[in-house]
């Protein structure tokens, strides 16, 4: 090879190498993000305020414990239609607990992050051990999960004042709550365990190739089952959010949840097909939504317009998705 040649693949390699970094799930979420802001904050500078983008931030972490949970079972190549309402009983559970037996904060906790792994477990044995598609089954339970709530808490709002939990939600650092923080620290956690642990490579595996992981000894099922039951360990912890900020356990928490987490998981990188994605990507996927969210209702958009500019950015993001996988796909073969 000539030295023009070698000139000519540098350069090749380069090109590449950019495009490539463009192309990851993080960097696509960050740029939208700026861009986003800087426009808005042209029109209506309160967004530049740390108190009004701290409001957005503690906003985030609802849907974000829910899109971490989504995320997960997408990977594994499944979905998860009960993640919201499932929460919801979580937190209905919580304020029994609490207000009607007088269990303390320990208990409580427990028995709400029970809640959320019985019905992963649920989810996950209808899945794996009859068969049933994971659209069916985690649609049946979303139902059983709702009906529960209601039908357990009277539909009334449940008050657990006696907790004492207030110092939770308390913004201290940053004018921030605590229960960012621990948002924060799961979102680590969970890309340690996904990007570095056996589990995680075998999760990906399922989700990427269910019969090559087979052949290769993985047990799908209990791999699959496993997933579920954490996913419902952290959809309780999303009800447990609820909960927590609110003083008070209701029925309503949590509807919808699940739809919006999946936006969020799309956004951030999350490949539909399963075997792929960022944990990383799906926070900031969280954000780049509640950042457009936030924007809009500052700029005063009209409310369907809002939803017409959503769903866009969700097959935007679904594009990039595909995008990445044909480059993927083409740098293997070359």
């Amino acid at each position: 090879m000539n030295s023009n040649q070698a000139i000519r693949t540098m350069k090749k390699q380069n090109g590449s190498g950019a495009v490539q970094f463009f192309m990851m799930p993080e960097i696509g979420i960050l740029i939208p993000i700026v861009i986003i802001m800087a426009v808005t904050a042209s029109i209506n500078d309160s967004l530049l305020t740390w108190r009004y983008f701290s409001t957005i931030l503690t906003g985030c972490i609802f849907i974000g414990m829910a899109s971490l949970a989504e995320s997960l079972i997408i990977m594994v190549g499944e979905i998860d239609l009960s993640i919201g309402m499932s929460g919801c009983l979580a937190g209905v559970i919580c304020g029994i607990t609490a207000n009607n037996l007088g269990w303390p904060l320990i208990p409580c906790i427990l028995a709400t992050l029970l809640t959320g792994m019985l019905v992963g477990a649920v989810n996950g044995v209808m899945i794996t051990k009859f068969g049933l598609s994971s659209w069916i089954a985690t649609l049946a339970t979303q139902f059983i999960c709702q009906g529960l709530a209601v039908t357990i808490s009277d539909g009334l709002t449940i008050p657990i004042e006696s907790l004492g939990t207030k110092v939770f939600t308390r913004p201290k650092p940053l004018g921030l709550s605590w229960l960012f923080f621990v948002f924060v620290i799961v979102i680590i956690i969970l890309d340690f365990v996904v990007r570095k642990t056996t589990f995680g490579y075998r999760l990906r595996a399922v989700g990427g190739n269910k019969e090559a992981a087979q052949m290769a000894g993985i047990n799908v099922n209990r791999i699959k089952l496993l997933v579920f039951i954490l996913a419902g360990a952290l959809a309780a912890v999303s009800g447990l959010f609820d909960v927590l900020t609110s003083q008070s356990a209701s029925s309503t928490y949590g509807s919808g949840r699940e739809f919006r987490a999946i936006i969020c998981c799309a956004i951030g990188g999350i490949s539909m097909a399963g075997g792929a994605g960022s944990i990383y990507g799906v926070g900031l996927g969280v954000l780049l939504f509640h950042v457009l969210w936030n924007c809009l209702r500052l700029l005063k958009v009209d409310t369907n317009l809002q939803l017409v500019l959503i769903g866009a950015i969700l097959v935007l993001a679904v594009l990039m998705d595909i995008q990445r996988k044909r480059m993927e796909a083409k740098r293997i073969t070359q």
